[in-house]
């Protein structure tokens, strides 16, 4: 692995030091930043007054090294948007809307919008690709927020296009308690009873 690569692959983990801190820097992980910043660049530099096999096993070792660094940081930056989510909405006030396409169905999403008690809460233009990634069983988070205890009227509009690239819009609307704890909706794009028109159905459940 060549010395550039190393200083390629140090810049590759700063970005992600960087997008973990953003937009909630914390001191201590400022810090961190810093410090990993120092060591890395004089451990990659350190190589450059090695010669042959040991050269070429400092390498491997650097590149490893890094590989974990990266793995470290990816966790850390999920522990800090659970730590977010659980600051800005109280314990128990937290609603996650997920969008899901049958596989098989040959269905294609373009662009869903979600209304709670009258107001957009989530919106999303799909591409291609994105749509293709649900039809192969992915699934996607439209929207994580908080709601009071109670009942609130839900709303869906979801617009794409059936096999011949046929263009549909499908809507569909519920009213959901919401009980203590966790409160998870599914919006399901899938055949509907004539298999010619598809089918928009809301599942919910709680955590």
């Amino acid at each position: 692995m060549p010395i550039t690569g190393c200083f390629y692959s140090i810049l590759y983990v700063m970005k992600l030091l960087m997008q973990a801190i953003q937009p909630r820097r914390s001191a201590w992980l400022s810090f961190v930043l810093c410090i990993s910043t120092v060591a890395l660049c004089a451990v990659a530099v350190a190589p450059r007054a090695e010669q042959g096999v040991e050269s070429h096993q400092r390498f491997i070792e650097l590149d490893s090294e890094l590989q974990g660094i990266k793995e470290e940081i990816l966790a850390i930056n999920r522990d800090m948007r659970a730590l977010e989510e659980m600051s800005l909405y109280p314990q128990g006030q937290q609603v996650v809307v997920l969008v899901s396409i049958a596989a098989g169905s040959g269905l294609s999403a373009a662009r869903i919008t979600l209304n709670i008690d009258g107001q957009i809460v989530g919106r999303h233009d799909y591409t291609e690709q994105e749509s293709d990634a649900l039809l192969n069983g992915g699934v996607h988070r439209l929207y994580s927020g908080g709601v009071s205890e109670g009942e609130h009227r839900v709303e869906v509009s979801l617009s794409g296009h059936r096999t011949r690239k046929k263009p549909f819009t499908q809507r569909n609307s519920t009213t959901i308690h919401k009980a203590p704890g966790r409160k998870y909706l599914e919006l399901h794009l899938g055949p509907g009873e004539r298999k010619s028109e598809p089918a928009l159905t809301i599942r919910d459940w709680q955590q």
